[in-house]
């Protein structure tokens, strides 16, 4: 055999000459052969002995052979011995019920030795075949319960680099508030905020396209050259800080990935909000005092990373009276909707002008989040998303 061990075989039936017969044949192969003279001692023996083949006779007194079978098959831990059926019957229909018990194979009686010992050894090699693919699956469970830790693990650095909201009670003259929901435990989107002298507040949101930790080093590597002021560029200037990022980034190293991201700045004395997007969603503008629809900051940059001699442009716009500015990531408004369609940037831009009025509040994000999924049916999303909202105070007189 090919095993060292002798492989366990159970032989249920109540014939105790055709099972003597049957047990001296397979013993002389090799096999480990156990006995049981009735379905319920089998039972017994096949949840003590764990045998790798049960040869198992149809009729007998109390349990018959398909009561065993069916039994046997109702326990995870017996379920894959390979079990033969012994039986005289030849009908298709008594066939039928056998395989419906859950019986692999069959052996008419009287049984010839040479076919059962055929049987028996293709009983076997399914057995083991069917014990390696579930070493294999667990295996590659555990490898996935290492990764799944890893991710959630990285996903906690990620969630560590993302600043704290800047709460509107400080009446500080910018407040922010953020909401982010990764993808697969981690996500290609990050954002920050920081003044960068006393005068000026950079505000920016990055986006890499894909998923997971591929998605997440880009930006990561966005957020601590920014965050280190190692760019080498006037971080008060958008277009060149986008320009200098481009330069930085070679997504083509990154199998074709690249980045979004909307950078703005904000001079506080003048109330001059200066950006430039590299192929970010715009941003949404609004007055807080003002029943004016939302305005829309966009820009006209490529996606960092897809061509060299990409070009960028900041705008100006000046902000009048206490003004919310919204970032956000296309995974808040690319959702698949309830009729299989997929929901729209226009239609998300309609439901933030609708929503302004909660968005006035600490909890407004979430809020919006929860008006997203109602509008698409509650389908979840299939991307990243990340919220930012800044609201810009009036100096005091």
């Amino acid at each position: 055999m090919a095993s060292s061990a002798p492989i366990p075989i159970l032989l249920v039936d109540d014939d105790r000459i055709h099972s003597r017969l049957l047990r001296a044949r397979l013993e002389r192969e090799g096999y480990a052969v156990r006995m049981a003279s009735s379905g319920e001692e089998g039972l017994a023996l096949a949840r003590q002995e764990r045998p790798v083949v049960i040869l198992c006779d149809w009729q007998m007194e109390g349990m018959d052979g398909v009561a065993v079978c069916r039994a046997v098959r109702a326990e995870p831990e017996l379920a894959s011995i390979y079990f033969i059926l012994l039986t005289s019957r030849s009908r298709v229909e008594d066939r039928v019920q056998g395989l419906d018990s859950g019986a692999d194979d069959f052996l008419s009686k009287p049984v010839d030795q040479e076919e059962l010992l055929a049987r028996v050894r293709s009983g076997v090699r399914l057995h083991q075949a069917n014990e390696r693919l579930q070493a294999t699956a667990d295996e590659l469970q555990r490898q996935k319960n290492r990764l799944d830790a890893e991710l959630a693990e990285a996903a906690g650095y990620v969630q560590s680099l993302l600043p704290a909201p800047i709460p509107r009670e400080s009446q500080a003259s910018i407040t922010v508030q953020t909401h982010f929901v990764p993808c697969h435990e981690l996500g290609g989107d990050v954002f920050d905020y920081f003044w960068i002298d006393e005068d000026h507040f950079a505000i920016y949101l990055a986006d890499a396209s894909g998923h997971g930790l591929a998605a997440a080093f880009p930006t990561i590597s966005v957020h601590n050259v920014l965050r280190s002021r190692s760019l080498g560029v006037d971080l008060r200037r958008p277009a060149a800080v986008l320009a200098a990022l481009n330069g930085t980034f070679e997504m083509e190293r990154q199998q074709g990935r690249y980045i979004t991201i909307w950078y703005g700045v904000y001079a506080r004395r003048a109330g001059i909000l200066r950006f430039a997007s590299a192929g970010h969603p715009p941003a949404l503008l609004w007055s807080e005092d003002s029943e004016l629809l939302l305005s829309k900051l966009s820009g006209h940059g490529m996606g960092l990373g897809l061509f060299e001699d990409a070009r960028y442009v900041a705008t100006s716009v000046e902000l009048k009276g206490q003004v919310s500015l919204l970032l956000y990531s296309d995974g808040i408004y690319e959702v698949p909707t309830s009729d299989g369609c997929m929901w729209s940037l226009p239609e998300f831009i309609a439901l933030v002008n609708e929503c302004r009025p909660l968005l006035g509040s600490d909890a407004g994000l979430g809020h919006l989040v929860e008006q997203v999924s109602l509008r698409t049916g509650h389908q979840g999303f299939a991307d990243d998303y990340a919220l930012v909202q800044v609201t810009f105070n009036p100096p005091c007189a």
